[in-house]
């Protein structure tokens, strides 16, 4: 079977199915009088540590120093801050949300000094000399911010408006985008691609790939917010343009990471490779898409 026709038609299934997920999530937490929708949350976790886990392992494999049990505690500790940040559950210390410092925050802060005291504490008592023990805090560090404070962004674009539907449409229109502008990519690179982008780093990316992925984001968007009604159509140019090329940043960033590693792939999912493979778009687009939402919502 045809290559990309395969990727594109899974790729399109993937889309389809996240967003059947989503949709239920919602309406089963509404069925259920539950006051949080918890599918969305475990979806996203899953997703981040595994994420993390697949990059540690890249960097393991390369021989780099690097920490993977204190990143993926420390992405843990980052989604139960986001959490608790988003919902307030409880009023943990109103005093700091009051003063605009988030839980999250502090986890990553929590995360840089742990590692830093973690090399201290290795080089003290190993032969460990103190380039690689930063070697090892600059990549674990490097990973937990990557994947997981970019990551992050999903949640807070999902949780964009209080009300549960519209926030989740803030999301669709998000991930359609996205991954609509991967398919484009894939698709006019398959079929046009002539002139190389990034020969060094990824040879198969094209020019006329980066224009599919533009094109092809830009109709998700309109597409998405016309049939939504909620955005005008200059907006959603705007929106579909500008995320796309942050989408395309992040693929080419993940080529830079495996190019550093040495491999092709993040893991072994047939046709898309791994995880990270699949994610690295996304967590590029999520904080772009999160501050254009930002502002397009706000009231005039």
């Amino acid at each position: 079977m045809n290559q990309p026709l395969v990727r594109i038609s899974i790729g399109t299934g993937l889309i389809a199915g996240t967003t059947a997920i989503l949709l239920a999530d919602v309406g089963i937490a509404e069925w259920a009088g539950l006051p949080i929708a918890p599918g969305f949350w475990l979806l996203l976790a899953l997703a981040l540590l595994v994420g993390c886990w697949e990059f540690f392992r890249m960097l393991r494999g390369r021989g780099l120093p690097c920490r993977p049990v204190t990143g993926m505690i420390f992405v843990g500790l980052m989604l139960a801050g986001a959490w608790l940040d988003i919902h307030r559950p409880f009023e943990i210390l109103p005093w700091l949300y009051a003063r605009g410092l988030e839980l999250y925050l502090l986890a990553i802060v929590g995360l840089v000094f742990t590692t830093f005291l973690a090399e201290i504490v290795v080089i003290e008592r190993t032969d460990r000399g103190p380039q690689e023990a930063l070697e090892a805090v600059a990549w674990t560090v490097l990973v937990v911010l990557t994947v997981g404070l970019l990551g992050l962004f999903l949640a807070k674009v999902r949780f964009l408006s209080p009300e549960p539907t519209e926030g989740l449409m803030y999301l669709v229109l998000t991930l359609g985008v996205v991954k609509g502008s991967d398919i484009g990519a894939y698709a006019i690179g398959s079929w046009l691609g002539r002139h190389r982008l990034v020969p060094k780093l990824s040879p198969k990316k094209t020019v006329e790939g980066l224009v599919g992925a533009i094109v092809a984001g830009t109709i998700m968007a309109l597409v998405i917010g016309r049939a939504w009604g909620r955005f005008g159509w200059g907006d959603l140019v705007l929106f579909g343009s500008v995320v796309s090329v942050s989408g395309v940043l992040g693929d080419l960033a993940e080529s830079l990471m495996k190019r550093a590693c040495g491999v092709k792939d993040s893991g072994r999912i047939p046709t898309f490779g791994g995880a990270l493979d699949i994610l690295d778009s996304m967590l590029s687009a999520a904080p772009v898409a999160y501050v254009l939402l930002v502002v397009l919502t706000e009231p005039a």
